[in-house]
């Protein structure tokens, strides 16, 4: 008999989401009997990347993210605030998108979900029949054992964890579920893995369950000498990103970007100003082999596998997720990172870019941090396809 196992993906940007599961799907697919379905965030992106490996692909249930108005800030200081953006502050709005997902769900009917940022999905599969595995960065699956979300930074969260939770429970009493007694017990599961590196995790310290590294392992350093100073990987949507490039050009470092999401226009605006710029993505660990520093936004993917390659790093974090991926590889030495919310100057740039480049210590950190990571037996995909197998046939 066939069984179904059903991917999900309600909250977050890129392909980072849709290609982890994907990587897990394409395990659990080589088994007889087990049929691969996804409920993405984006069809048009996510979508249409995980439709070419061959898998069904439906439309998640979404509702709409409000504005953070914190008495002290407008981003989350927790995860409850993330949640309240989302809907878990209405019993009319949480209600809607949760009974979406339970009929979807009850028209799928599957043997197992695994769920990647996906708390609405996971409420709806809260106290049901249905097995669930969630996976999960440091962010994005916050410690599960804890009575309240633990915050960010210290201060005011916009909405009332409390408050929150009694949302959750009014709307499972409807739905005759059982509501959880903390909000953090969404992220459990029946089997939960936080699938980064723990150097990464910001919350290492407080899981009973390690973070298990990521799915495609760890590369090991590499050992070129490198020939040029910089590769940048940034973005053309960011709105300081003119900032950081104009600090390359006027640098007198010899290197080149990609610059993601970029026109023609934009790209032949920045060859004039003298940079080498990449009309196409570029392959990481050759990049790494080239350049001293590796310049990018902080995103934890890009983050692990300068980390394994042995580089320092220059980060220019566009939000709260990426500044706090710069924090944790700070704090072991091996990066520089500018302030968010263009919160620096051509020169700050210049600056951060010289001492990733020159200083000995950062250098002999990154190195030092990739060999440790070498040393490590990675079995992350195996561990859950696993669990996911002995799910599938309790």
């Amino acid at each position: 008999m066939t069984q179904r196992a059903v991917f999900v993906w309600e909250l977050g940007d890129g392909l980072g989401h849709a290609s982890r599961l994907l990587r897990i799907a394409d395990g659990l697919s080589r088994d007889d009997g087990v049929e691969c379905v996804f409920v993405v965030r984006n069809l048009e992106v996510g979508g249409a990347f995980v439709r070419r490996r061959g898998f069904t692909v439906l439309q998640a249930p979404m509702s709409r993210i409000e504005a953070i108005r914190g008495p002290d800030t407008d981003q989350p200081v927790s995860a409850g605030d993330i949640l309240g953006s989302i809907g878990f502050a209405s019993p009319e709005r949480l209600g809607t998108t949760v009974d979406a997902w339970s009929a979807l769900f009850d028209y799928l009917k599957p043997g197992l979900v695994v769920s990647d940022y996906a708390p609405m999905a996971n409420l709806a599969l809260y106290g049901g029949p249905v097995p669930v595995v969630v996976i999960g960065d440091g962010f994005t699956l916050p410690p599960v054992d804890d009575p309240a979300f633990r915050p960010f930074r210290q201060a005011r969260p916009a909405y009332d964890e409390a408050r929150l939770r009694s949302v959750v429970a009014s709307v499972q009493s409807a739905r005759g579920r059982p509501s959880p007694d903390r909000l953090p017990a969404l992220f459990a599961g029946d089997r939960h893995f936080v699938i980064t590196l723990p150097e990464l995790d910001q919350w290492a310290r407080f899981r009973a369950q390690p973070a298990i590294g990521p799915l495609d392992g760890i590369p090991g350093p590499v050992d070129e000498t490198p020939s040029d100073d910089f590769f940048c990987y940034v973005s053309a949507s960011y709105q300081y990103t003119p900032r950081v490039l104009e600090a390359l050009a006027t640098s007198g470092r010899s290197g080149s970007v990609f610059l993601r999401d970029s026109t023609p226009g934009q790209r032949d605006h920045w060859r004039g100003r003298g940079l080498t710029v990449h009309d196409t993505p570029r392959d990481m660990r050759e990049q790494a082999s080239r350049c001293r520093v590796i310049l990018h936004h902080g995103g934890v993917g890009t983050c692990e596998q300068v980390l394994a390659f042995g580089r320092p790093q220059v980060l220019v974090p566009r939000h709260f997720e990426q500044a706090s991926n710069a924090r944790c590889l700070m704090s072991h030495g091996c990066a520089v990172a500018l302030r968010s919310g263009g919160n620096f100057q051509v020169e700050h740039v210049q600056g951060a870019l010289r001492a990733a480049v020159e200083r000995d210590d950062i250098r002999a950190a990154a190195r030092s941090m990739a060999e440790t990571l070498a040393s490590r037996q990675s079995n992350a995909l195996e561990t859950i396809t696993v669990a996911c197998r002995a799910l599938l046939e309790a």
